[in-house]
């Protein structure tokens, strides 16, 4: 048993994810098995039914359980994104243990002060980020403004209490966009400072402002891929599987298709009558992209002048993934909307197969756990354990 093996558990609109995996001495992280279910119990980042949230779980869970042998035990790892989530931004203050020298454990202690702050007995703190500190003079008091991340106690264990039930041990709850960004954060082409981090998925997108190389902002804003899947069904009288294979095969093809002529074969089994007009799918998904990006756009434009203060300052990019946030023509508008350099990005830190913007979060999800456990000892009965020890008996399996 490893306790540095992780299990990375996504849970989005869509789909749940999960990697099972751990980090390599050499940074790059070797994957065991992957899984995914549809997601039921979860729309458009609200959790509307948490048992069924919680058999999706378990459901993409045993996918990895039926690919992964029991040594690959390790910790569990779940990230949430949505209305959930609750972030702020506190401000702790402490003196400097040595007069004139600022040190991590100072920060630390402003960190846990800003945290103390702003308190509340119904809401767990998830993350806490330091954004920026601030001495005014030499032997002065540290100022350091952190950005919170907290969720509703009651719901994270309730959510914890079910997903026991089915032998799923978490070990921690995230926030998946955040984590996502951070999981990035230092392979980003460029290295910038200053810049806009966006996962865009079926049903959220995950926002992430960074100042300084600092996380300063975030957001789950409720847009993403299903709005455009939607109008797909309405449009053109197709199934929801339907549609979102049509939103894949459109967003393999070249815009200079419009104003060509050129008819789409779309159909599927069952339908012979899916013929449609490239032109069509164009103003029908293009429309929504715009619609997307012109709220994410509103939501960000005044956060520019509050956290780029100096004259001249500015973002420098825009890093778009998930797998809305994929669609080819999602970069176009983004870079057209904001003026900036977009680029898509993809977590080249997994083997070929993984290398999709929709596994950004569950690479970040791993990484984040292997941060986590590189120091913590090795022992114990591991959840990951319980988990494959009983999906295995379950399933007829078991060995032992």
């Amino acid at each position: 048993m490893d306790k540095k093996n992780i299990l990375a558990i996504d849970v989005g609109t869509g789909m749940v994810k999960v990697l099972a995996g751990r980090q390599e001495a050499n940074g790059r992280i070797q994957l065991f098995g992957s899984g995914a279910a549809p997601t039921a119990g979860f729309a458009k980042g609200v959790i509307t039914d948490i048992d069924a949230l919680a058999h999706s779980i378990r459901q993409a869970v045993e996918c990895v359980v039926l690919a992964t042998d029991s040594r690959a035990a390790g910790s569990v790892y779940l990230g949430l994104s949505g209305s959930v989530l609750v972030t702020q931004t506190s401000i702790g203050t402490v003196a400097a243990a040595t007069a004139g020298v600022v040190t991590g454990a100072d920060v630390e202690r402003a960190c846990q002060a800003a945290v103390f702050s702003v308190a509340d007995h119904e809401y767990e703190v998830l993350h806490v980020f330091p954004a920026r500190e601030d001495v005014t003079q030499a032997g002065a008091a540290l100022a350091v403004e952190t950005h919170i991340i907290s969720a509703p106690k009651a719901t994270l264990a309730e959510l914890s209490r079910v997903l026991s039930r089915s032998g799923i041990q978490l070990n921690g709850i995230v926030a998946s966009g955040i984590i996502a960004a951070e999981g990035m954060n230092t392979e980003l082409p460029g290295q910038p400072t200053n810049f806009i981090f966006i996962d865009i998925g079926a049903g959220v997108a995950d926002i992430s402002l960074y100042v300084k190389g600092r996380l300063r902002s975030s957001a789950a804003l409720p847009l993403g891929g299903d709005y455009i899947t939607s109008d797909l069904m309405q449009g053109l009288s197709v199934n929801r599987a339907h549609a979102e294979e049509i939103k894949r095969y459109y967003s393999r093809l070249s815009p200079d298709l419009r104003n060509q002529g050129v008819v789409l074969d779309c159909n599927d089994y069952g339908t012979v009558d899916k013929h449609i007009p490239f032109d069509f799918l164009y103003d029908i998904i293009e429309s929504r992209v715009e619609e997307i990006v012109t709220l994410v756009y509103g939501y960000l434009k005044p956060l520019q002048a509050e956290y780029l203060t100096k004259p001249g300052q500015t973002f420098e990019t825009v890093y778009l993934t998930g797998g809305c946030g994929a669609m080819p023509s999602m970069g176009a508008c983004v870079a057209k909307f904001f003026q900036l350099p977009t680029t898509t990005v993809t977590p080249e830190g997994l083997s070929a197969e993984y290398v999709h913007p929709a596994n950004t979060v569950c690479y970040g999800i791993l990484k984040h756990g292997a941060r986590i456990t590189e120091n913590e000892p090795v022992g114990g009965h591991s959840a990951w354990n319980t988990l494959v020890h009983k999906a295995k008996k379950l399933l007829k399996f078991d060995r032992y």
